[in-house]
């Protein structure tokens, strides 16, 4: 009888013990479940973020618009409502032109890179439901909208009908982000990703990361995994890794905009320069010719900086129903005769369009014995210059726009050459001269 009452006892200290172990050792319901530093889908990551279907969610039009009218651009929004991320608060997110958010970086780099094995800390903290070369300068919106009442708003962030940079403009994408206050929660939904080139999400990046702390999860990189009426779910971890998040944040810089010019036609012409093939100009044109819609192109070379050596200008358009191939690019070659694009840019733009530009002068127009390039558009009448100023290549606006002949003097005779033109909008003829910061307008004398 002893020997059974002893037993019981033994069993029930024994309970007791293991209920104490599992207590202490055992995991908790409510403890944050962290996985590697860089995961992918579904997670979790270290910080506790996982990824799940948002097909649930319902897709917002956003109505407001950033006026965000660039191809390689950013704009940052104040939030609604503070949003963490990764640990950290933010009152402020920046947005680009290439399908996504971020934090504490303003880089409008257009290349997409994958986030794993190793995050990108150029990107910052990266929110990327679409990250792609997509281009705002003639088509598309990136809108904004707030919905619902505190504590539960819902903060959107839209890229509504936009092409992808260099592809048929009528081929667009339309997908948004959704950040919930409160819960922190993120959605991504998507509305029309089905496109010619890039189909699906094939040249872009989706996840999240946190640049400065080499996080990320991600969803996919440069593979097909999205579609039409789909979405992506990263609800915020209930009980995060209290080892993430920063106090303080540096503000938003701005990439380097070097880097962004290099891409386009302009790149396939400084690679074959500098293979060597010397006709490739020739070839561009020929085959820019065939091309639907076919592209006109020319060149010139001149000292824009008073280095010592050419640069080559290439000037191209297409026919005046498509302004937005209007395109202007200046190649240099450095000490070792290796060509690199140092300037780019699309001459037209939403509130002016330019169709056909051409080549009219090589002259000293800023008397600073450098070579400039004047450039006039007889169909809209609108005149540029391209030269070296304040230390860089630059485009200036000559006032007024005239679709008379043009003639390039002195005609004050003071040393400095004039631009004077015909039928313009106010008056007749007009003459302007540069006065150390623009091109200004000059009282016509001896212009006969």
């Amino acid at each position: 009888m002893q020997a059974r009452r002893r037993f019981s006892i033994f069993i029930l200290l024994f309970l007791i013990g293991l209920i104490v172990i599992l207590l202490l050792f055992g995991r908790r319901p409510e403890e944050v479940v962290a996985g590697p530093a860089v995961a992918l889908c579904p997670g979790p990551d270290f910080y506790g973020y996982t990824c799940a279907s948002g097909d649930a969610f319902a897709y917002i039009d956003a109505t407001h618009d950033t006026q965000l009218y660039q191809d390689d651009g950013t704009i940052t929004l104040d939030l609604p409502f503070p949003f963490v991320f990764y640990g950290t608060t933010y009152t402020s997110v920046t947005a680009s032109s290439n399908g996504n958010l971020q934090f504490d970086t303003a880089n409008a780099a257009f290349f997409n890179d994958c986030l794993a094995p190793d995050p990108l800390p150029e990107m910052g903290d990266l929110i990327a439901p679409y990250w792609d070369d997509l281009d705002l300068r003639f088509f598309g919106f990136l809108e904004t909208e707030v919905v619902g009442e505190p504590p539960d708003r819902i903060f959107v962030i839209e890229w509504d009908d936009i092409p992808r940079f260099g592809e048929n403009t009528d081929d667009r994408v339309t997908f948004e982000v959704q950040l919930f206050e409160t819960s922190h929660d993120i959605v991504f939904l998507y509305e029309d990703v089905t496109t010619f080139e890039g189909n699906n999400g094939q040249s872009a990046t989706i996840g999240l990361q946190s640049g400065a702390q080499g996080l990320a999860l991600q969803y996919g990189c440069n593979q097909p995994v999205v579609a039409d009426a789909k979405g992506i779910y990263w609800p915020h971890p209930t009980e995060p890794n209290a080892e993430v998040g920063r106090e303080t944040v540096m503000a938003p810089g701005v990439a380097d905009p070097g880097l962004l010019y290099a891409k386009g036609e302009a790149v396939m012409v400084a690679e074959q320069l500098n293979r060597g093939e010397t006709a490739v100009l020739a070839r561009l044109r020929q085959h820019w010719l065939t091309q639907s819609p076919l592209l006109t192109s020319e060149w010139t070379w001149a000292d824009l900086n008073g280095n010592g050596r050419s640069e080559l200008i290439l000037l191209w358009h297409s026919t005046i129903q498509y302004p937005e191939l209007t395109h202007l690019a200046v190649l240099a070659a450095d000490e070792t005769n290796k060509f690199s694009v140092i300037f780019q840019q699309t001459l037209s733009n939403r509130q002016s369009l330019i169709y056909t530009p051409t080549i009219h002068t090589t002259a000293d127009l800023t008397n600073d014995t450098y070579d400039d390039i004047l450039i006039h558009d007889q169909t809209s009448g609108q005149t540029f210059v391209l030269g070296y100023y304040n230390n860089q290549i630059q485009l200036l606006t000559v006032p007024d726009l005239c679709t008379g002949s043009i003639i390039v003097r002195d005609v004050d005779e003071n040393g400095r050459l004039d631009i004077i033109r015909d039928h313009c909008t106010t008056p007749g003829r007009t003459t302007h001269s540069w006065n150390g910061t623009e091109f200004a307008k000059i009282e016509n004398k001896n212009q006969q």
